[in-house]
């Protein structure tokens, strides 16, 4: 749905990757409606960009685009009175030509930054309950024209891991194998499912798991040739994968058992189990926190308005990156335009 105004500063906070995603994308598309060329994109990270600098950028007006949007990540690690200050200033006189998003995985920021945005300006995207799931891949389903009877949701329910960017991207898969108008079956769905699960964004973590690079190079390329997902649904992919297999170390070394885990990520298939047992043997927790660093890192870049070429390469970095050195080096911050554009 087309957000009616775009605010100068927004509080996105909470877990649920996908829809947040959509948010900052309708954003982003509203802005490039409003301006007719796209914002100039940046993301920064408040352990690395303190507030003061952030702010120096954000009253700095940009000479290649007349909208900036910047996203700000882990805003939440705002803890000194200092640091809330200098961003509250700003959100009370902000830059005409910016708009800031302050993103954090908690449900809230500190409460000065909070009055400051005001209401209005801060969104929670909380995870789907399993209640709304059926009702969530309903209007999805409805978007492209088909309809699914309660054993085929729950189907989907099934196979599908427990996110929206994973539940989107099935639903790509079922309208790319059924004609508009066709009420779906738990026959159909499963079928179709599984003739794509070697060429669905899920299946690149799978390969990773696996420790096969060559295999999943082979996936990202027949996704990107066949335009099955697009590289924002690749990226959140292995983000929600990554993050989950991050909090499942998390649970664990606090002493809850495998299964008690897994209940509490919701992850009930026996095939997402083996996955998950196969995953922690392969990436101790602190790769994961590396992992999910590059993941942020590429995502940057590909929202960043580079050529349409670039994606491949960037997508193959941090695939590489993330296999070889379990995110250490963080090869992508070294990575140069020059090496890659070849210009006149």
């Amino acid at each position: 749905m087309p957000i009616p105004a775009i605010l100068s500063t927004y509080i996105l906070a909470g877990p649920e990757i996908g829809r947040r995603e959509l948010f900052v994308r309708e954003i982003a598309e509203g802005l490039a409606a409003k301006e007719g060329q796209a914002a100039e994109y940046s993301r920064f990270y408040a352990q690395d960009m303190p507030p003061e600098r952030l702010v120096g950028i954000l009253r700095n007006a940009s000479l290649f685009a007349p909208r900036r949007l910047i996203e700000y990540r882990n805003a939440e690690a705002l803890s000194s009175k200092q640091d809330q200050e200098a961003l509250i200033a700003y959100i009370k006189s902000p830059a005409e030509d910016a708009v800031l998003l302050l993103v954090t995985e908690a449900y809230g920021l500190a409460k000065g930054l909070e009055e400051a945005v005001g209401s209005r300006g801060k969104k929670v995207f909380w995870e789907l309950r399993d209640s709304e799931k059926p009702t969530w891949l309903r209007d999805r389903l409805a978007r492209d024209r088909l309809s699914a009877d309660d054993e085929a949701i729950e189907t989907v329910l099934e196979l599908v891991e427990n996110e929206t960017a994973a539940l989107e991207s099935a639903c790509t898969v079922l309208a790319a194998c059924f004609p508009a108008e066709h009420r779906l079956n738990s026959e159909n769905i499963e079928s179709a499912l599984s003739r794509s699960r070697r060429e669905d964004a899920f299946s690149l973590f799978d390969r990773m798991v696996q420790g096969d690079i060559d295999s999943a190079l082979s996936v990202l390329d027949a996704l990107l040739s066949d335009r099955q997902s697009e590289s924002s649904q690749i990226i959140a992919a292995l983000i929600w994968s990554f993050r989950t297999l991050e909090r499942l170390h998390r649970s664990l070394a606090q002493g809850l058992e495998m299964e008690n885990a897994f209940r509490a990520e919701k992850i009930t298939s026996k095939t997402g189990q083996r996955k998950f047992r196969a995953a922690l043997g392969r990436y101790k927790g602190e790769d994961c926190t590396r992992i999910l660093k590059a993941a942020s890192e590429t995502e940057g870049l590909l929202r960043a308005g580079y050529p349409a070429s670039f994606t491949r390469s960037f997508l193959q970095l941090f695939i590489r990156s993330a296999m070889t050195m379990k995110g250490s080096g963080l090869i992508l911050s070294g990575w140069k335009e020059e090496e890659y554009y070849p210009f006149d």
